[in-house]
């Protein structure tokens, strides 16, 4: 087989190109982390409906999950069940254990005017659209939004 570039050389420009870029780049990063500028979010439109929500473990890797503010249980979440909501907790946890927060803090779930279904760390001001996720797991949310409680 036969080399395509046979004895040609790399274009010198397009290194030269890539140097540049790469430089900017870290020029404009370097510039933005030493001036705390940071880039703005979009803020979430106001909530229509909220919901204060306990997560809680229980024996044989069950997940319950409580209304906050009547102690309800509203659903639980078998072992092979609620995979998304075991992550986001995950998720969540990690950084109330970064920012030293309760553990056991509620969790807030929001139906915004827009329609989009956020979960919410009071604990640690982390804001979550549960939309860029996918439909079906906001649905997951929206159903804890709505649930009723279990009757026992």
């Amino acid at each position: 087989m036969s080399d395509p570039f046979g004895e040609r050389p790399f274009p010198r420009g397009v290194l030269i190109a890539v140097a540049i870029l790469l430089g900017s780049i870290i020029l404009m990063i370097s510039i933005a982390r030493l001036t705390g500028m940071s880039p703005e979010q979009i803020p979430a439109a106001p909530a229509v409906e909220t919901r204060d929500l306990r997560f809680e473990s229980q024996p044989e890797e069950v997940l319950a999950v409580y209304d906050a503010g009547s102690g309800e249980l509203i659903e639980t979440f078998e072992p092979a069940e609620g995979g998304f909501v075991r992550g986001v907790l995950r998720s969540m946890g990690r950084e109330r254990m970064l920012h030293q927060a309760d553990a056991d803090a509620p969790y807030q779930v929001a139906r915004r005017a827009d329609g989009a279904i956020t979960l919410e760390d009071p604990e640690t001001e982390i804001l979550i659209r549960l939309r860029a996720f996918g439909e079906s797991n906001e649905g997951v949310f929206a159903e804890l939004l709505d649930a009723a409680p279990v009757s026992q």
